[in-house]
This record gives structure tokens, C-alpha cells and sequence, in this order.
């Protein structure tokens, strides 16, 4: 809950909080009341809201109905000079098509936007008014949660939109990178979508000198060059890498301590020759053929005398070698 909605409840509970007081402050204000009661106080707390939210609703909705009243009378009253009225924010919808929040962009139409706005002369404490003209019903019912100190900020409404669709510096890049031009537009247009992805991104990145850019650029060369497990390894953090000289740190790091495990695997084979030598007789022991011989006149079983001298061979478990103490009788048809 809103501190104004805390603050409204501890009014109807009869206490008088002043407007100084912390939510944590109006919060033990209200549980001190003798007339508080958890269930009560939550529902009541609950229909504060909910008739808050109506009201920035029916704001908003009124101010539509003022502006649309406004470019009315501004049409019926010919003999007055136009040129000294104040610009209606209603002239923004003849020349920008309303948002659909399912197949739309709204980088481009903020953008498209902020450009008309700007033609048309419209105060820039009126643009949200504007915008909320051309949203759907659910968004302007997302800003109307926003508080009164933020509902007039175009900017601050901007960043909760594009946080809304949940687009990132690296998600402009993208779009910037692999957009694609429609038939059924200009190449006029196009630039302007390109152009609105390039700017969205460097904005995110805090891209705001020539210098910077230069860096971003060099840094984006060197992380097409990089190998792929050292962007696997840098996840977190690889799309926020925008210096060339910290990546460059971060690849040499990375490397030196591959080469070094690498060296310490070979050292540790190059001198451990009993380890070595155990993995090789392992291996010939798995891979020995069958030793067993046939005899066709009986029928296709063993040869005895073959037998007999395989089973009186006795062979290390462990390596395969004569010369251990622990011994275990070989048999050509048993896999141990």
C-alpha cells in the first residue's frame, strides 16, 4: 500500500497522523488503535486503494473528455486567431495511430510520439496527457497506479513503459542488428526505426560521448572474435562489457588460467608413469580378444587342453599384470 492510502486509514480510524510519518511509523499508528482489527483493516485498506485507483482513472478520463471539448470549441469558433491558442493534445491523435500492445513496438511509437508532440508544439507537462489518448485500456490502468509526483513525468512514464515490455540495451542491439526493412514501407522509414534502435541502445548503456562510442564499437569487434566458452563463462556480465581494455583483461584472465590447468593435466601424466601405465594395461585387458579356441568335431564346444591352461592363469583384478599380490583367476568369457 501507498503511504496516502495508510494515511487514509489511519484517518478513518480516528487517529490524525501527520504528514511527516514513515510507513512504518503510520503502520504502528493503526495497530495502536483500540478499534483495530487485522480483517477489518486489511479490507478497508483494500477499497482505499481500489477507489484511489478509480479516481486517477476517472482523471484521466476526464482530462480526455476536456481535450476533446477543447479542440471542439476550438473548431466552432472561426472568428478567433488559432495561431495564439494553446495547442490541444487531441491533434496528436489524428496524426498518431494508437498503440497495440500485442503486435506493436513501443520504441517506435514512443518515438513517432515524442516527434509529433514536438511538431505540434504540445507542452511537454501535457504529453502524458496525450499519450494516454492513444494506449489501451490495461496500460493506462498501469500508469494509473503510478503516484501523483510521477504521473505528469513524461520521461519517468517512458522508462515504466519500456520496462513494462522488458527491453534492455542488448535487446536494441538485437533489434538494430537483425531488423529487417518491410516491403510495404519506405526506406525513409526504415532508417527512422533503425535509427530509434541505435539511439535506445546507447541510451541504455549510458553511451553519451564520442569516446564512449568508440569504445563500445572496438569492444563489440573483439566479442565477435572471442571464443564461445568465454562468452558462456562471462554470461552475467558480457552484455554490460562496453570498455575494450576491461575485456581484453577479462580474456587474457580467462586464458592464462586455461593454459594453466592445462599445463598442470600434462605435468601430472608426464610424471606419474604408474597411473599411465595402469590406464594402458586397463585398456588392453577391456580390449583383449576372445581366447577361447573351437572344436568342430565336439559339437562346438571348448577345447579342454585350451581351457585348462586359460583357467590356471591368474592375472592382477586391479591392472592386468603378473607380478601383484592380489590375484584373480582369468577367465576369457567373464567380463569383471
Amino acid at each position: 500500500a501507498r503511504k496516502e492510502d495508510l494515511i487514509s486509514l489511519a484517518t478513518d480510524l480516528g487517529e490524525n497522523p501527520a504528514p511527516t510519518f514513515s510507513k512504518v511509523d503510520l503502520v504502528g499508528l493503526i495497530q495502536g488503535n483500540e478499534h483495530y482489527n487485522e480483517d477489518d483493516a486489511k479490507l478497508m485498506l483494500e477499497t482505499l486503494v481500489a477507489e484511489r485507483e478509480e479516481r486517477l482513472k476517472m482523471e484521466a478520463e476526464r482530462e480526455k473528455l476536456k481535450m476533446e471539448f477543447e479542440t471542439l470549441r476550438m473548431t466552432s469558433d472561426g472568428s478567433k486567431n488559432p495561431k495564439h491558442e494553446k495547442p490541444s493534445c487531441y491533434e496528436l491523435t489524428k496524426t498518431v495511430p494508437s498503440f497495440d500492445s500485442k503486435n506493436g513496438d513501443i520504441t517506435l511509437f514512443l518515438s513517432l510520439f515524442e516527434r509529433q508532440a514536438k511538431r505540434t508544439q504540445i507542452d511537454t507537462k501535457d504529453w502524458v496527457s496525450g499519450l494516454l489518448m492513444l494506449l489501451p485500456s490495461d496500460i493506462v490502468q498501469l500508469i494509473a497506479r503510478e503516484s501523483e509526483e510521477n504521473f505528469d513525468n513524461y520521461n519517468y512514464i517512458k522508462s515504466v513503459l519500456i520496462k513494462r515490455f522488458n527491453l534492455s540495451p542488448e535487446e536494441f542491439r538485437k533489434k538494430f542488428l537483425h531488423h529487417q526493412k518491410n516491403s510495404e514501407k519506405s526506406w525513409i522509414e526504415f532508417t527512422f526505426e533503425v535509427s530509434n534502435y541505435f539511439q535506445e541502445c546507447i541510451e541504455g548503456l549510458k553511451i553519451d560521448s564520442f569516446e564512449k562510442l568508440k569504445n563500445l564499437i572496438i569492444t563489440d569487434q573483439i566479442k565477435r572474435q572471442a571464443p564461445f566458452e568465454t562468452k558462456d563463462h562471462f554470461l552475467d556480465e558480457w552484455t554490460r562489457l562496453v570498455s575494450p581494455s576491461e575485456l581484453a583483461d577479462k580474456l587474457d584472465e580467462y586464458e592464462l588460467v586455461r593454459s594453466d590447468r592445462k599445463y598442470e593435466t600434462k605435468r601430472k601424466q608426464q610424471f606419474n608413469p604408474i597411473e599411465k601405465h595402469i590406464e594402458s594395461n586397463q585398456g588392453t585387458v577391456r580390449h583383449k580378444p576372445f581366447t577361447m579356441t573351437w572344436n568342430a568335431r565336439n559339437m562346438g564346444y571348448s577345447s579342454r587342453n585350451r581351457e585348462s591352461k586359460q583357467m590356471h592363469k591368474l592375472l592382477c583384478y586391479s591392472c592386468g599384470l603378473e607380478s601383484h599380490n592380489t590375484f584373480l583367476p582369468f577367465q576369457g568369457s567373464t567380463k569383471w
